[in-house]
C-alpha cells in the first residue's frame, strides 16, 4: 500500500456483519494508520451479547437508532450523514465502510469526489459490482485472516507470528518505524519492554530469520526453508495417519513445531489450506488435508 498519513473513520453497519469478523478487520486497518472515530449503528437491542461486547473490547462506540419506519433503515440513514459531517469536518481522510449493503454506493462516491480514501469491508458473494467500484479499494471479510488463526495472547510465540506477518505482507522487508506504528495501531499497550528487551530492533533480532539493517532503519525476514522441504514433511506427516488424512489446523501447528520460523505467507499464499493445496500429492476439501491415492 502506498505511504499516506491514513487517518481513519471506521463506521460499521453493525445489523449487516458478523462479531467474528472485527477482529480480523481491526487487525487490517492497522495496516494503514490511526483510528480517529470508531462507531457502529445499529438497534443495540436486537444485537447479540457477543457483538457489543467485542465492540467494546475494541473501543468501538456504538450508536444506537430505532427502525422508526417499516421498511427503512434509520441505521443506515444516521451512518451516511454521520460521514458526511465527518468529511466536511476533516478530521479523517480515510473512511472505512464495513458493511455488504450496496445502498452505502452513493455514500462511497460522495466521499470520493470530497477528496477521502474509501475503503469498503465486506462478504464477497453478497456486495453489489457497483458498491466495490464506488470505493478506492474493497476487502473481502473471508481473505482478512488466515481461517485457522489462533487467539492472541500477550507471549513471546505470537508477538514473532505478528512481526513476520506484517514484514512478510510487505515484501520481506520495511522500515522498522513504519513496524513499530503499524505494533501500536494495532494494539495501544504494545511495549517492547514487556518481551524483555529495551527497544523493537533488539526484539525483532531475537527472531530466527529476522534481522536489522541499514543502522537499525529497515527490518528484513529470511526464513530460508526451502518449499520442496515443506512437502516432503507434509506428505511424511499424512503417510503416518491411519486415513492418510489430518486437519489443517493440526498439520499447520506440526510443521510450526518441526521449523522454527515457518511461515506459509512467505511462499506467497494468504491463506494455509491454498498453500498446502498447491501440493500435487494432496488434496484439501474444507478443513481436511488428504494424500492422493498413488
Amino acid at each position: 500500500m502506498e505511504t499516506k498519513d491514513y487517518r481513519i473513520a471506521l463506521l460499521i453497519d453493525s445489523e449487516n456483519i458478523s462479531a467474528k469478523y472485527i477482529k480480523p478487520m481491526m487487525n487490517e486497518i492497522a495496516k494503514y494508520g490511526r483510528i480517529i472515530i470508531s462507531r457502529f449503528y445499529g438497534d443495540l437491542y436486537k444485537l447479540s451479547k457477543e457483538w457489543n461486547e467485542t465492540a467494546l473490547n475494541y473501543a468501538i462506540k456504538p450508536v444506537h437508532q430505532y427502525n422508526v419506519a417499516s421498511g427503512k433503515n434509520a441505521a443506515d440513514m444516521a451512518m451516511a450523514i454521520d460521514a458526511l459531517e465527518m468529511m466536511y469536518q476533516q478530521k479523517v481522510n480515510t473512511f472505512f465502510l464495513v458493511t455488504s449493503d450496496s445502498d452505502f454506493t452513493p455514500l462511497a462516491m460522495k466521499l470520493r469526489e470530497g477528496g477521502m480514501t474509501v475503503i469498503g469491508m465486506g462478504e464477497e458473494n453478497k456486495v453489489s459490482q457497483a458498491f466495490k467500484s464506488a470505493c478506492s479499494e474493497f476487502k473481502y471479510f473471508a481473505y482478512l485472516e488466515d481461517d485457522e488463526d489462533h487467539d492472541d495472547n500477550d507471549d513471546y510465540e505470537d508477538i514473532e507470528k505478528i512481526i513476520k506477518d506484517m514484514i512478510i505482507e510487505r515484501g520481506n522487508k520495511m522500515p522498522l518505524s513504519d513496524l513499530g506504528n503499524m505494533l501500536r495501531n494495532r494494539s495501544s499497550d504494545f511495549d517492547v519492554r514487556k518481551y524483555g528487551v529495551k527497544n523493537l530492533s533488539s526484539l525483532v533480532n531475537t527472531f530466527s530469520g529476522m534481522m536489522t539493517t541499514h543502522n537499525d532503519m529497515i527490518v528484513e525476514f529470511h526464513s530460508g526453508i526451502q518449499m520442496e522441504t515443506i512437502v516432503e514433511e507434509t506428505l511424511k506427516i499424512l503417510t503416518k495417519q491411519k486415513e492418510k488424512k489430518m486437519l489443517l489446523t493440526k498439520l499447520k501447528k506440526q510443521l510450526e513445531a518441526t521449523f522454527s520460523g515457518f511461515n506459509y505467507k512467505e511462499y506467497g499464499y494468504s491463506q494455509f489450506g491454498k498453500f498446502i493445496g498447491s501440493i500435487k500429492q494432496v488434496t484439501v476439501n474444507s478443513q481436511w488435508v488428504h494424500l492422493n491415492e498413488k
